[in-house]
């Protein structure tokens, strides 16, 4: 059966939440931070390396071979970044536009001031069905529903799925799962397996293979988001994926 309670954030979660919230979404002020800043290894090389050079060119030619030489500096300077940020704009844009939801998010999350503690114990084996991205996982969650996961691989986004490594070792077939989710952004941020493991009915995980299955099984299932209940009994959604495989 499938219990949730609120509680508390916890310290490290809303330490992150808050740093999140502090991002200032301007993004010419973004764009200038990852451009002109040392984030990137020409742009650093070439600022640690400029008063070197200059240095040695003024102690070697003079003030007037220093002018000369520093022009030609800050020409391969502005052209270089331009160039630079012309291929990098739309990269720039995508993470601006990523830090700003996440802004949001955190936002929502903190003001609400509480997190959802869920707990599962599961009296039959979970299914999944692996993608390219990572695996879908669906469980028996009790009276008639499902509860469904979408844990993508753990080189992928910013935070590893610890999901992913409880997967790929076997462990989500244990009995209890525990989980702290967030109320706003529905972020699941802690997970736990844990006690006996259940006998496995599948050997080998089913594989969706194309985008279109993918898609096809996102919209029969009423595109549910990570951590969501499908109020339709375990056997049926199974039986509605592998269809759709």
């Amino acid at each position: 059966m499938l219990n949730t309670d609120r509680v508390a954030i916890p310290a490290q979660i809303e330490v992150r939440l808050k740093r999140s919230a502090q991002f200032v979404d301007n993004i010419m002020d973004f764009a200038r931070e990852d451009l002109i800043g040392f984030k990137r290894p020409l742009a650093a090389t070439f600022a640690f390396t400029a008063p070197l050079v200059m240095a040695f060119v003024y102690h070697a030619g003079g003030l007037i071979y220093l002018l000369q030489i520093g022009a030609s500096y800050l020409v391969v300077g502005i052209g270089g970044l331009y160039l630079v940020g012309r291929e990098a704009w739309p990269k720039i844009v995508d993470q601006f536009e990523a830090k700003s939801i996440e802004k949001r998010r955190a936002i929502a999350d903190l003001k609400c001031g509480f997190s959802e503690l869920s707990f599962l114990n599961l009296s039959r084996s979970p299914r999944y069905f692996e993608h390219d991205n990572g695996v879908l996982v669906f469980a028996d969650a009790g009276d008639f529903r499902t509860l469904f996961f979408s844990v993508e691989n753990s080189n992928r986004g910013p935070r590893q799925d610890e999901r992913w490594n409880l997967y790929i070792n076997g462990e989500l077939d244990r009995r209890v799962w525990r989980w702290l989710r967030l109320p706003v952004s529905r972020e699941i941020v802690k997970f736990t397996a844990e006690a006996s493991k259940l006998p496995t009915v599948h050997s080998d995980p089913q594989r969706i293979r194309s985008i279109d299955a993918w898609e096809a099984i996102n919209v029969a299932l009423g595109e549910p988001l990570d951590g969501a209940i499908i109020h339709r009994p375990f056997d049926e959604v199974v039986e509605t994926v592998e269809r759709m495989l």
